[in-house]
This record gives C-alpha cells, sequence and structure tokens, in this order.
C-alpha cells in the first residue's frame, strides 16, 4: 500500500476506535441504568434480561475492538516494514545453507491440487532444500476410484522428479564448468557474464513452457500460473537482460557475483522430491490426523531405517546405516505446508534469513498467515475468503502487541524447537512420539502454548507470502469453521493454566491487553521478543505467542 494510503487508514482506523469507545461508555450508561432501575424495583426476570442484554452486546463490543485495535497494528507494522535487500537474502547460496525439509501432508486430496503445491514447495529459491509427500491415504483403498487416486499420489514425486532433471542437470554442468574455469585461468568476465544471461534466459524459457502446460480455468490455476511460474520466469528474463546489458557496457559483475548468480540457478532446479506413507508400518503411528503424520516423519529425520516383515504386518526400525534400506537426512528447518496451499518462489528465502538473523536462536515458528486465493466464482467461496483476509489482518495485528500464534496451514518450524516440547507415548502398544500436539483439530494453536512454556518466540512477516483453498460448498465451511471453534474450546483450560501460573510482569500484561505499547516518545515501541535482548536503536519486529490471540481465537 502506498503510504498516504496507509496513513489515511491509520487515521480511519483509529478514528473508529474512539467512536466506538466514546458509543460504548455512553451505551453503559443508558443500559446499566436501566439495569439499576429493575434491580431497585425487584424486577427480578427485567434484571436478568437486561443482564443478558448486556452481556451479549459487551462481548460484540469486544471483538469489534480487538479487531480494530489489530488493524492498527497491521498497518503500522505495514508502514515500518522495510524488506531485507534482495543481494543480502542471497547471501544463502554462497555457503553451506542450513538442510530445509518441506512437509506436505495430504489425505485425499485431488492429484492436480497435490501437483501444484508440491511445484511450489520444489521452485523455493532456497538452495538446501528437499520436499516430501507425505501421503496419509489408506493403505487399502475401498473401491477403484480411492485405488487411482493413490497410484496417482504415490507416482507424483517420481514424476516431478523426472521433470526437474534436464534442467538441474543442465545448470549443475554450468555451474560446475564456471567454478573449474574460475580456479584454472583468469575469467573472461564479460563472455562469462554472457553465458549466465543465456542461462537466465533457458530458465525463464523453462518455466514459460511449464506456465502453458499448467494453464487452467479457475482461480487457483491463474494464481498458480502466475505466482509461481510466470512471475519468476519475469524475473529470470529481467536477470537475462540486466546481464546482456552489463557484458555491453562494460559494467561487468565481480567473479564472486557470477558464482552466486550460478549457484542460484543450478539450486532451483536441484531439489529432491520424495514420498513417504506411515500407513504402510504397523509399528508407526495411525492416529487419523495431520499432526500425526507431521510427526511420524519428524521422528524419522536424521535416522536410517530398515523395514521387518512380522506376523501383524511391516515394521520400520532404526538401525546402522549399513544395514538401512532408506535413509533421511536431517534438516535443521522444517516448513509445513497444506496440501491445498501455495508459496511464493521467496517464502523460504525470506523466512530461513530471519531464522539465521543472530539474535532470534530462540525464534521457533517463522510464517506469513495465509490469504484466500483471490478471484472465487461463486459468492460463498468469496464472503468465505473474505473472512480468511479478515483473519490474516489479525493475525499481522497480533504480533504488534506480542501475540503471535502458529498458523498450521504454512510455517517455517526450528527443529530444535520441536524436540524441545517433543513427548513420547503409547499408541495400540507401540511407542510414538509427539512434536505437535494432537489432541485437537488446531493442533497448531495448542503446540503454540507449548513453545512459549519453553521460552520459544513466534514471528508474523508482515508480507503476502502464502495463500489456501477456501471450502467452495457450505458444508465443507461449516465443517472448517466448527472444527477451528472447537478446538480453541478444548484448548481453553490449558490456557488458563498458562496465564494462571505464569510469573506477571508489565510486558506480560501488555500480551493479555489489546493496546500498543507506547515508548517515551509518544509512538508505538518496537515489538520486542520476550526473552530476548533489544539489539540496536531498533529491535527485531519478533514476539512471543501471547494470550490475547489465544483467547481470542476462541
Amino acid at each position: 500500500m502506498h503510504h498516504l494510503s496507509l496513513r489515511r487508514e491509520i487515521l480511519l482506523t483509529r478514528a473508529l476506535i474512539g467512536m466506538t469507545l466514546v458509543a460504548s461508555v455512553l451505551l453503559a450508561g443508558d443500559v446499566f441504568g436501566i439495569l439499576l432501575e429493575r434491580l431497585r424495583s425487584g424486577n427480578t426476570w427485567g434484571a436478568f434480561e437486561q443482564s443478558t442484554f448486556v452481556g451479549i452486546v459487551s462481548v460484540l463490543i469486544y471483538g469489534g475492538l480487538i479487531y480494530l485495535f489489530a488493524r492498527l497494528g497491521h498497518l503500522r507494522r505495514r508502514e515500518s516494514h522495510q524488506p531485507t535487500a534482495r543481494a543480502e537474502l542471497e547471501t544463502v547460496f554462497d555457503t553451506q545453507a542450513p538442510a530445509l525439509a518441506i512437509l506436505v501432508p495430504s489425505y485425499r486430496e485431488e492429484i492436480h491440487v497435490v501437483r501444484q503445491t508440491l511445484l511450489s514447495a520444489a521452485l523455493q529459491e532456497y538452495p538446501n532444500r528437499r520436499v516430501v509427500l507425505l501421503i496419509d491415504d489408506p493403505i487399502r483403498p475401498s473401491d477403484s476410484k480411492a485405488a487411482a487416486a493413490l497410484a496417482s499420489a504415490r507416482r507424483l514425486p517420481t514424476e516431478l522428479n523426472a521433470l526437474f532433471e534436464k534442467p538441474a542437470r543442465r545448470f549443475t554442468e554450468a555451474m560446475t564448468s564456471f567454478i573449474e574455469r574460475e580456479r584454472s585461468t583468469q575469467l573472461d568476465l564479460r563472455e562469462e557474464t554472457q553465458q549466465l544471461a543465456e542461462l537466465h534466459a533457458e530458465a525463464a524459457a523453462w518455466l514459460e513452457e511449464q506456465a502453458v502446460q499448467h494453464s487452467g480455468t479457475d482461480h487457483t490455476d491463474r494464481l498458480f500460473v502466475e505466482l509461481v511460474l510466470r512471475g519468476p520466469a519475469r524475473a529470470h528474463l529481467a536477470a537475462s537482460i540486466a546481464f546482456e546489458e552489463a557484458a555491453s557496457q562494460d559494467a561487468l559483475p565481480s567473479g564472486a557475483q557470477l558464482r552466486r548468480g550460478h549457484q542460484r540457478l543450478a539450486s532451483l532446479f536441484r531439489v529432491e522430491i520424495t514420498s513417504f506413507e506411515r500407513k504402510r508400518y504397523v509399528n508407526l503411528s495411525h492416529e487419523p490426523n495431520k499432526a500425526m503424520n507431521l510427526n511420524t516423519y519428524i521422528g524419522l529425520l536424521g535416522g536410517s531405517h530398515r523395514v521387518v516383515s512380522r506376523a501383524d504386518g511391516l515394521h520400520l526400525e532404526r538401525c546402522g546405516y549399513e544395514e538401512a534400506h532408506f535413509n533421511v537426512p536431517g534438516a535443521e528447518y522444517l516448513i509445513t505446508l497444506d496440501a491445498d496451499s501455495l508459496l511464493a518462489p521467496d517464502y523460504a528465502l525470506r523466512l530461513g534469513h530471519i531464522m539465521t538473523r543472530p539474535g532470534n536462536e530462540r525464534v521457533a515458528v517463522v510464517q506469513t498467515p495465509y490469504s484466500a486465493i483471490p478471484g472465487a466464482p461463486s459468492m460463498l467461496e468469496r464472503v468465505a475468503g473474505a473472512t480468511t483476509d479478515i483473519q490474516y489482518i489479525v493475525h499481522q495485528g497480533f504480533t504488534r502487541h506480542h501475540a503471535t500464534y502458529w498458523v498450521g496451514a504454512n510455517a517455517m518450524l526450528r527443529r530444535a524447537a520441536l524436540e524441545d516440547i517433543r513427548t513420547i507415548e503409547q499408541e495400540r502398544g507401540f511407542e510414538v512420539v509427539r512434536f505437535i500436539q494432537d489432541r485437537t483439530v488446531i493442533e497448531d494453536t495448542e503446540s503454540s502454548i507449548d513453545l512459549i512454556e519453553r521460552g520459544w518466540t513466534l514471528y508474523n512477516y508482515p508480507e503476502r507470502l502464502a495463500y489456501s483453498a477456501t471450502p467452495p460448498d457450505f458444508g465443507a465451511l461449516l465443517i472448517q469453521r466448527r472444527r477451528w471453534a472447537n478446538g480453541g474450546l478444548l484448548i481453553l483450560p490449558k490456557l488458563a493454566r498458562y496465564i494462571v501460573r505464569r510469573p506477571w510482569r508489565p510486558r506480560e500484561l501488555a500480551e493479555a491487553c489489546p493496546l500498543s505499547r507506547v515508548d517515551r516518545r509518544g509512538e508505538p515501541g518496537p515489538a520486542v521478543p520476550l526473552g530476548l535482548p533489544v539489539r540496536g536503536a531498533r529491535a527485531p519486529d519478533m514476539d512471543s505467542a501471547g494470550i490475547p490471540a489465544l483467547l481470542f481465537s476462541v
């Protein structure tokens, strides 16, 4: 948004807050006057009726104020947000980047939807990544249609690996040749710049070819093509033109810049896509929820495993490297991504940069709350999508008040934080590990409490980098929203216990209040992560998961 537009929206929001407060005071004088009059006259039923009315109106006013304060926080964050320069982000290509595993849990999803999600994950601009499709369909399908869908899901990683094989080989060989020339001879910078321009043009052509093949008619297809394929294709084409001009005008890049360009192109297509099915193995969790699907695979990370056939079926056991049937590489960071969601190409690059910044070692979750996919054809889907976009504003506003909580549709997680909340329990006589709570259907919100109890923090990045599908019919929408509401009610006692037993200080009290803290100059103070020191004139815009977000979600 333009700066002047932001200032106008901030002033409007403040005016609405003021109007709401004034109206609330005037209303309180009226309704409480009626309540007192009925109490004096002994009208018990009338007093009860008026009290009920006061309670209902108070809840509505409270909800309105929470939204307005959250909206104000969101706008203030947008006003002060300055994205990290691209040159700084791309320094990750100069060294060995921390390993990243992108986990996509899937249960009976449409194959073309999962394919788009996997492509958006595979084309992340992050050098050291793997993509894993966690197939949770029943291993014994009930009918031929379900069997065909399962077979398609199992083939999908192989098909995508084959799709990336040719460009990966092409750009990796180009990078290897450049490094050999760099080591053995004096580089001809003009010729090398020209070659890098041609490689960017090839990358743009490959992406454009995929865009043509994946072009569809619905709003999800249009967003996928533009966000994941055509947008990056234009960026590569612009880079190609820029290198061409640099070569012709003697404004040649350095050898280090050329090396980074080669590494970036090679890593874009050099990605492993695989799958895993926990239900193949008797001794793994079979609990029918997304949390245990994720938990099972997270527990396998960094280990060697063998398949053992027993009387009750196949078992998966940890073993030494030499006797393993397969090895699961470790990962310092994880991205959990719903199978109907799409990520912008720089999602992992930007959020990973936040994770690795000095002073952010206790940040457990970095995310961008998802937005609704725009352009839905039906009124129901557009209205439901509008509520999703309002939730995006509210989530971003909560960050201003130290009240972020984990939104499970997409997030980057620090594995060390998950290990810190790890528990081991029994299921069907087998030992299973839990990182993410599965007691409720909003496992991400409950796990937020576990993380902050152990001193970890969470952060919402103030840009739209993720999109998720909205239920297309009323029945599916009702199930989704009821699940969200019931899950919040189930974890309310856990939240209450956390509130009661934590030692309260002024900063923690600010978490439980939707009012922005004010510094000595009368401007909102920087959002400081609880437990992290302030460094420099401006602290990182970090925060812990906090009380109001969880209460308001209920």
